[in-house]
């Protein structure tokens, strides 16, 4: 059994008894982090995605899964739509249309304000937005990875009706050990129909 070089390199240091260097860890590795903290499961991201909808004023939400969750999540509204605009801001942590100052947080009426559920999302699944704003000519087609839009050089026309249709796919790919914790399916596509 061969030991990974972080498995060697704190074997060194607890043998030396040297304290390890203190190292900034790389922004992609942060924000998987903190995905994991906002999006903790399937049912996490299927709440968050739900509550964007009625932040949206859908009258109308409807949601797939596949796999309990971790193949396909998706969730299709008759809300007021993305502006083509904002599409480039819909996964950056910490964007929202819902504060502007800080004291707009004792006024809030919405469910979600932080802007950090899509971005999460992006970072730990691949996402895609098929959005039309109420008035629009057509609507918009735009995928994100890492908190980015993908797509260069941008999101694309495409017919579609007013409201949004998010879909998450492949959630947890690029983080193994929590998707391997899902593994059994029953129990979580069980708390998704909760």
């Amino acid at each position: 059994m061969t030991a990974t070089a972080a498995e060697q390199q704190q074997q060194q240091q607890q043998q030396s008894r040297v304290p390890a260097p203190i190292l900034q860890l790389p922004e992609a590795v942060v924000h998987r982090i903190a995905a994991g903290e906002v999006i903790q499961r399937p049912t996490s991201a299927l709440k968050e995605m739900v509550e964007n909808s009625l932040d949206a004023g859908a009258t109308r939400v409807a949601v797939t899964v596949k796999e309990g969750g971790l193949r396909l999540l998706q969730v299709a509204d008759d809300g007021c739509g993305v502006s083509r605009p904002d599409l480039p801001l819909l996964c950056v942590r910490h964007a929202t249309s819902k504060l502007r100052a800080y004291e707009d947080l004792d006024t809030i009426e919405t469910l979600g304000f932080r802007g950090e559920a899509l971005a999460s999302i992006s970072f730990v699944a691949h996402l895609s937005v098929v959005t039309m704003a109420r008035g629009g000519a057509h609507g918009w087609r735009a995928s994100y990875q890492d908190g980015a839009l993908l797509d260069p050089p941008g999101p694309r026309p495409c017919a579609a009706v007013p409201g949004t249709v998010l879909t998450v796919e492949d959630l947890f790919f690029n983080v193994p050990a929590r998707r391997k914790a899902f593994r059994a399916g029953g129990a979580e596509e069980g708390a998704l129909l909760l």
